[in-house]
């Protein structure tokens, strides 16, 4: 694959028993919407449907979440265009960067054992110095990674060179992560480091490379079986994995670009810093996962994270930085409504992932389309019906 589409590929990352759910599933076909009629339907089926036609998404998933587990699933489309597979409940979608709140959800578990500490030096923890070069004398802390204010910044090229197209990726977290992060390492150069640490706020992919190699250091076991072991496990989170070799492959929707005029397969690809963005789930996991935020970190009897760590995680961090940024977590509005969340931008996967300011619901929607890529190219429609399926979800909410 050419360099140039690989370096668009990492610029765009810059996402008891169970209750009765309402379950909507709707294919391509059947739903006989013409985006061209003037207005949309008014059932949020149709709605929905009809957006995507209009913006080019060729297969999604909704959820509309609340502490109490009543809910709205959504599933519409396809998963597989040329096999016909239309998508359902349990389709596995590639999250991009709402990976990251996961990563930061595990280390705020090893906060709570002790095993972490969220203001201590790196350097202690870390078998490399963690220093920016040119402020030496400037501690690197796990919360400054979470919380995009480290000073390390994502050299696209050289995230392009560990990226591995059409399977899981080949170089571990700790290869990468002191590779791009300590001085010479395979991968450092003097653009991995940007502002002095704690002073400017800079969305870094790169850091959560060197969060999961952290996890792993701390935790003793890796990233994967430790996520596993303590989030998507006690969750059920439906066959939730990292890699393609952790989940079930017949279930993983087929990422596609559009062009305006027709859909293209795009291959399953793996990122050495995969905590950043490469967290393959279904709309049922998903949606376990944010009942378990809305809950102060509880489902169906397995407390995954305290209320306190819940409440930190979804605390600003430094707003003088930026006024929005948590613990990974970042708030925006829908509407006149305001949540936290992230969203999540890689070939083939365009996903939002928001909780209510009042913890009173969450609205998910995930998708096999390269929608917010596109749209950094003036081709914006994508983006534009991923935001009205946004609102209409936040008015069906509330």
């Amino acid at each position: 694959m050419p360099r140039a589409l690989w370096l668009c590929c990492v610029l765009c990352f810059a996402c008891e028993a169970a209750p009765a759910i309402e379950d909507a599933s709707v294919g391509a076909d059947a739903a006989a919407v013409d985006p061209d009629a003037g207005l949309p339907p008014e059932d949020l089926d149709g709605f929905i449907t009809w957006q995507m036609e209009r913006g080019g998404l060729p297969g999604a998933a909704v959820a509309i979440v609340r502490p109490d587990g009543d809910a709205f699933v959504g599933a519409y489309g396809y998963a597989d265009l040329e096999g016909e597979v239309p998508v359902d409940r349990h389709t596995l979608f590639i999250l991009a960067s709402v990976s990251k709140t996961v990563a930061a959800v595990r280390v705020m578990q090893l906060v709570e054992s002790g095993a972490l500490d969220l203001d201590a030096p790196l350097d202690g923890v870390l078998p490399y110095a963690l220093r920016h070069p040119e402020h030496p004398d400037a501690p690197i802390t796990a919360r400054m990674l979470l919380a995009h204010v480290s000073g390390l910044e994502d050299v696209f090229s050289t995230l392009a060179e560990v990226t591995t197209a059409g399977g899981d990726p080949e170089v571990s977290l700790a290869e990468f992560a002191e590779g791009y992060a300590s001085e010479g390492g395979a991968w450092y150069g003097e653009g991995n480091w940007g502002a002095e640490p704690g002073t400017r706020h800079a969305y870094c992919n790169a850091g959560y490379g060197v969060i999961g190699h952290l996890v792993e250091v701390a935790g003793g076991a890796s990233f994967r079986a430790q996520t596993e072991d303590g989030i998507f496990g006690p969750l059920a989170m439906d066959g939730a994995g990292w890699f393609l070799a952790d989940v079930d492959e017949a279930r993983v929707a087929v990422p596609y670009g559009y062009n305006g005029r027709s859909y293209n397969p795009l291959p399953q690809n793996g990122f050495a810093y995969y905590p950043a963005s490469s967290l393959r789930a279904s709309i049922t996991g998903l949606a376990r996962y944010a009942r378990m935020l809305l809950r102060g970190g509880e489902l169906d009897g397995s407390r995954v994270l305290s209320e306190e760590s819940v409440a930190e995680l979804l605390r600003l961090q430094y707003p003088e930085l930026d006024r929005g940024q948590a613990l990974t977590f970042s708030e925006r509005g829908v509407g006149a409504s305001r949540y936290i969340g992230h969203s999540g931008s890689t070939f083939g996967g365009s996903t939002q992932f928001l909780l209510s300011r009042e913890g009173t619901h969450a609205i998910v929607l995930i998708t096999n389309s390269d929608a917010y890529i596109r749209s950094r190219f003036g081709q914006t429609e994508g983006r534009d019906a991923m935001e009205a399926i946004l609102r209409r979800l936040d008015a069906e909410a509330r």
